[in-house]
């Protein structure tokens, strides 16, 4: 995808910029794109919302279609396969 694309981009070209690649990762560095992720803080984070839901919710099946965390259920469905 295209964000994968312009981290991969910049860690490639980070010494070696051309002037307007400079403007263009500064562009995105205004609207706070981050050029790392830590998946792992991502992974610990849904973990633990997974646990509230469970707690919540007596089980882990999180629905598909559950609006309260989307991100939550996209997550369950990824790692359920």
């Amino acid at each position: 995808n295209w964000v994968k694309r312009m981290r991969q981009y910049h860690k490639e070209h980070d010494k070696k910029q051309k002037p307007v690649w400079k403007k263009r990762f500064a562009q995105l560095e205004a609207l706070g794109f981050e050029w790392e992720v830590n998946i792992l803080n991502d992974w610990q984070q849904r973990y633990e919302e997974l646990c509230a839901y469970k707690e919540a919710n007596g089980d882990c099946r999180v629905p598909s279609t559950y609006k309260e965390n989307r991100k939550l259920a996209n997550w369950v469905r990824k790692n359920y396969k």
